[in-house]
């Protein structure tokens, strides 16, 4: 296992093993002793094909020593070598069935083995109740591997579900995570087309995957067959009306406002309905149509910070910049990463002749534009340098 291989060549051998196991032994004969001080300190010093010569020595010693039949699972569990660390780990228990860590790596090259039926148990009773900590985090991906195929997925959900609680924004965490809802994704779409191939529900699946595609007429039809089996469906009329945006033909507006309004009936709630007509009036100088639009949209869900802009925007389009720049301040001050807030700020300032402070604006908006294209060149940069997860894994 990739994580596994990363995390145990280098701290956790020395901090959980040489500090934990190693010092609960009995005191050992002077040559034991020596070796094992010598395996510590080459842990310590990453040098993993020295401290797996001192624990085959210990062996060689005492082959009934259960503590370097541990250290040596350990430390080949930990190099990638699951199946001789299974071998070691077995002798261990079998010499000293409450040998220190012993079950829990057992357990992990089992995991790494594909023995699933035999390490989820013990992953599950170590991952409960080791503290939080790289180890924890280790034994619930594993256990996270050895459920994600599992016919019930309930277990595998679980596990997800805490280790995104402990490990919040962890990479191994969201990607194992990601394969996990992915797959029961796909699981389950396959079993709504199987089951019930004329639904509207496939229609709007269908829909889904045309518009991910940008098929947007493709789309524009699925979305549309829903619609004809279900008129009560919500956000088709809206997702249909923000595809025909997209294409931009020249009746793009008008057709897309009549959608938005059909929305609107299927769902007076529809917030970003009520925005998405807004715009497009505003767009077409109809300040008078797109003010009470903006007005609800805000109302109907404050998060919605492109609203208030909106409100913003047709108070300087009325020349009336000390209103909006009082409401634009309010804005930036609750949302300081809205580029398009600073953005409209700046323009407010210059009507005014306000030239230091929409200097300021401009700089905070170039700054937030550049940190939006690293953040998106860092992501595309991960993605493409992602390495498979095979290769990964030898590592």
């Amino acid at each position: 296992m990739a994580v596994a291989h990363q995390i145990f060549a280098a701290a956790i051998f020395a901090s959980v093993f040489t500090s934990c196991l190693l010092r609960a032994q009995t005191p050992a004969p002077d040559p034991m002793q020596q070796h094992r001080e010598k395996a510590e300190q080459d842990l310590k010093s990453h040098d993993l094909a020295g401290a797996e010569h001192e624990y085959r020595e210990m062996l060689s010693i005492d082959p009934h020593s259960s503590s370097a039949w541990t250290g040596l699972g350990i430390l080949l569990y930990g190099t990638g070598k699951a199946q001789p660390a299974y071998e070691a780990l077995q002798k261990a228990l079998s010499i000293d069935p409450a040998a220190p860590r012993a079950e829990l790596f057992l357990a992990l090259s089992e995991a790494d083995l594909r023995q699933c039926n035999e390490a989820s148990p013990l992953l599950s009773k170590h991952f409960a109740s080791e503290p939080q900590g790289n180890l924890q985090r280790l034994t619930g991906l594993a256990l996270l591997n050895c459920t994600v195929g599992a016919s019930d997925p309930l277990p595998a959900l679980e596990t997800a579900a805490r280790l995104k609680q402990l490990y919040p924004g962890d990479p191994d965490v969201l990607y194992k995570s990601a394969e996990l809802y992915t797959r029961l994704w796909n699981e389950t779409a396959n079993e709504l087309i199987s089951k019930h191939p004329e639904s509207y529900r496939v229609h709007q699946l269908a829909g889904e995957v045309y518009e991910a595609q940008n098929n947007y007429d493709q789309a524009i039809r699925e979305y549309s067959l829903a619609i004809e089996q279900n008129p009560k469906l919500p956000q088709m009329h809206y997702r249909i009306g923000q595809l025909y945006l997209k294409q931009a033909a020249p009746d793009a507006d008008d057709k897309a406002m009549s959608e938005f309004q059909k929305e609107k009936l299927v769902d007076p709630q529809s917030a970003v309905s009520d925005l998405a007509m807004a715009d497009i009036d505003m767009h077409a100088q109809k300040l008078a149509e797109a003010q009470p639009l903006f007005r609800e949209a805000a109302a109907l869900d404050p998060s919605l910070v492109d609203a208030q802009i909106g409100l913003a925007k047709i108070l300087l389009a009325q020349h009336d910049a000390d209103a909006a720049i009082r409401q634009l301040q309010a804005i930036t001050a609750e949302h300081p990463d809205s580029a398009e807030a600073h953005y409209v700020l700046m323009t407010a300032y210059r009507q005014q002749k306000k030239m230091p402070e929409a200097a300021a604006e401009m700089a905070i908006f170039n700054r937030l534009q550049t940190e939006r294209g690293d953040k998106f060149q860092n992501k595309l940069n991960a993605l493409l340098n992602a390495k498979p997860a095979g290769k990964e894994d030898a590592q």
